[in-house]
């Protein structure tokens, strides 16, 4: 394995969602009345990551449409408000600033969402022998860690970031592996995504019983072993529990998708290009701070 190769793929959403909340009380105006708090912390987060961790390979994933899990149930995300308007606004900005700094970015193909075109890239690039680093703030994708594949939580608020690894879910979890939080959420259902799980089964229970059984299916297999209300939950209600694991199950091998290495690499951003946009969204700290980083050769 080179470990010098490293590839960082961003879940952006969860991301620009954050910057956004983050300022919802005190939201960011350019002079011109561009709400750039969206923007914002999304662009620090990119530069400190480029600046502290120096990647060659990076990209940004974006989610483009309904996926398949919408057809498999109907009130999947169902009770999700609606995208703030700045957020629609905001994404044209953070396409230009990828571009600048020569970042790719994608959108998941039609049918699928984020978390699988990721889930796809990481497990191409890992046979190719990269290092792969998810940076995102959504749980669902711990179910993807391998030896060569971890989760960067990025900092905020304070909180240093974190780099979780198989031992980190191992002992949060008490899973063997972790390929068994698909498991324990299919058991608990996630709330965030309105995944139901099974009724009546809450983490501490489900812990129990992945320790006992290993997966859901060896639980349902097994529910003579129970007795009481949470065993006429499960048994009237595993059609919930399969149907949760198919919703939380990361897809990571989406048709058609080919790994070509020179489209993740990172080139020198132009420094005019950067001087254009972040004028625009009048990121003056910023832009010092680009000047910096990247050392600029210019009298300006």
């Amino acid at each position: 394995m080179n470990n010098n190769k490293k590839l960082f793929l961003i879940d952006a959403y969860p991301l620009i969602y954050q910057s956004y909340y983050a300022y919802i009380r005190n939201p960011l105006f350019t002079s011109k009345g561009i709400n750039t708090s969206p923007i914002i912390n999304f662009t620090y987060f990119l530069m400190n990551t480029l600046n502290n961790e120096k990647p060659s390979y990076m990209a940004t994933i974006f989610d483009a449409g309904t996926s398949f899990r919408k057809k498999e149930y109907e009130k999947y995300k169902a009770h999700r408000k609606k995208t703030p308007e700045a957020i629609y606004m905001a994404i044209p900005y953070i396409i230009k600033i990828l571009k600048t700094f020569k970042i790719s970015f994608f959108y998941a193909p039609k049918g699928y969402e984020a978390d699988d075109f990721i889930g796809t890239i990481a497990k191409i690039a890992e046979n190719k022998g990269y290092i792969i680093y998810i940076i995102t703030l959504d749980k669902d994708f711990f179910q993807l860690i391998t030896e060569n594949i971890k989760v960067y939580i990025p900092p905020f608020k304070g909180n240093a970031k974190k780099i979780l690894g198989i031992e980190e879910i191992k002992e949060k979890f008490g899973v063997n592996h972790p390929k068994q939080v698909i498991d324990l959420w299919s058991m608990t259902g996630d709330p965030s995504d309105n995944i139901p799980g099974l009724p009546g089964v809450g983490i501490k229970n489900a812990m129990k019983f992945i320790k006992k059984y290993g997966s859901i299916e060896k639980l349902l297999n097994s529910t003579h072993d129970l007795n009481g209300k949470i065993q006429k939950n499960i048994e009237e209600n595993k059609y919930l529990g399969l149907l949760s694991k198919k919703l939380i199950t990361i897809v990571t091998n989406i048709p058609f998708f080919s790994f070509h290495e020179e489209k993740f690499y990172i080139k020198k951003p132009n420094w005019h290009s950067i001087k254009k946009i972040f004028g625009e969204l009048e990121f003056i700290k910023l832009l010092k701070k680009a000047h910096e980083y990247y050392k600029f050769k210019t009298k300006e």
